[in-house]
């Protein structure tokens, strides 16, 4: 604040020297007038002042016997003074104010946070659909409507906060970590005539439980893909134990299937790495919109080489960002080397392709319980075959249909 004082009212820096400069500061405290940035350069002293203070020290210089020069000019009456001789640029400033003004009514970015299983390209569509994009003007948000929209469309998303910071418009969200329970599915809208729960996968059974439904098969029987696990047709039965009607309820219950999997991974001997030269060219830019312009021109003289960018969103104020992006590329030179693995490398290289497809599997549920792995050496490769057995829920829902002898009764 007292920086902006300053600057408002003026100030300069001063040398002073002569008879008796340490005096000239004493009387200058004394008459209160305000010094800072004192420094001692070779005999003489240098230090701050306000412009007012400035034309009142003329007779204390004038008895301590001391001189003073003016080194430099800060503050607004001195822009003002130099400004005013230049029109251009005063109509310059305004146009640009004008301008920050108008671009600070519109939102040029759209920031989203705490998505996991609701990706950016669905929201970003969703917000498109509502007539949120880049440029929208802010009056014509509704902020509490985008919210409630939000936890309509995606079920998944149990809280959300829509807000307007300077230009970029934050959209954050909270999304339900445990899956959508029965209520929480349109299962019972989208089969109505009742749904039988079907394997997904060869495999043998290792566990059912039923909560709902009419149980087909029982632990330890096998299973082709597409059979009947639990049935969704629960039948009524008369009193001499004829099937009176079908009641339809959507199959439900955890069934556990041992399946196994096979997978098969090939590793060449030969490879290329790229061998960096060192030479490197950096070109600067700027995007406006959906254009790059690169300065220099974009023209690498490298044959073969990587490129590295670096950009940054343009933002005033910390406040208004704008639709202008500026940053630095940076083409690496590289040579292609060829070289060749031995068999404990390439056979490292493979079995850490199959602990990624493992971890992979993990993820979606998918417990692996054994695994029988075998490596086959070739003319100019390694072969690895690997037998998964895993259990998993590889089930899925398929609409009912009744018995043939029903159904043409």
């Amino acid at each position: 604040m007292i920086g902006v004082i300053r600057y408002l009212k003026g100030y300069v820096k001063i040398r002073v020297w002569g008879y008796s400069p340490e005096r000239f500061m004493n009387l200058c405290t004394n008459r209160g007038i305000l010094l800072w940035g004192l420094a001692r350069d070779s005999g003489c002293y240098t230090m701050y002042m306000g412009l007012s203070d400035f034309f009142t020290i003329r007779d204390i210089a004038k008895k301590t016997k001391t001189r003073t020069a003016v080194l430099e000019r800060h503050g607004l009456p001195f822009f003002w003074r130099d400004a005013h001789k230049r029109k251009t640029f005063l109509a310059g400033l305004l146009l640009c104010f004008l301008f920050l003004a108008c671009m600070s009514r519109r939102v040029w970015a759209i920031s989203l946070e705490g998505n996991r299983l609701v990706t950016k390209d669905q929201l970003i569509l969703f917000l498109q659909d509502q007539g949120v994009d880049y440029g929208v003007p802010k009056k014509n948000l509704d902020l509490d409507r985008l919210e409630e929209g939000l936890r309509e469309t995606f079920p998944l998303i149990t809280w959300t906060s829509v807000a307007l910071e300077g230009t970029k418009l934050t959209v954050r969200i909270r999304e339900n970590d445990l899956p959508l329970s029965k209520e929480d599915t349109s299962d019972e809208k989208q089969y109505k005539d009742g749904a039988d729960l079907t394997a997904a996968r060869d495999g043998v059974v290792a566990q059912i439980i039923t909560r709902a439904g009419v149980p087909q098969v029982k632990a330890g029987d096998e299973v082709k893909a597409g059979d009947v696990l639990i049935g969704g047709l629960v039948p009524v039965a008369n009193d001499d134990g004829t099937v009176r009607e079908w009641d339809r309820v959507v199959a439900d219950g955890d069934v556990v299937l041992t399946c196994t999997r096979t997978v098969s991974l090939s590793q060449p001997f030969c490879y290329q790495y790229k061998n960096y030269t060192g030479q490197e060219k950096r070109y600067r830019f700027f995007t406006l919109g959906s254009r790059r312009y690169c300065f220099p021109f974009l023209d690498c003289p490298f044959l073969q080489y990587d490129e590295v960018t670096e950009e940054k969103r343009l933002c005033l104020f910390g406040q208004i960002d704008l639709p202008v992006w500026t940053g630095t590329i940076l083409c690496r030179e590289y040579l292609p080397v060829d070289a060749v693995y031995d068999r404990e490398t390439a056979a490292q290289l493979l079995l850490a392709r199959l602990e990624k497809i493992i971890g992979g599997l993990e993820e979606k549920g998918v417990q692996i319980i054994q695994k029988d792995v075998k490596i086959v050496n070739r003319a100019d490769s390694l072969l690895l075959q690997a037998a998964l057995t895993s259990q998993e829920a590889a089930v899925t829902l398929k609409a009912a249909e009744l018995p043939k002898e029903e159904g043409t009764s």
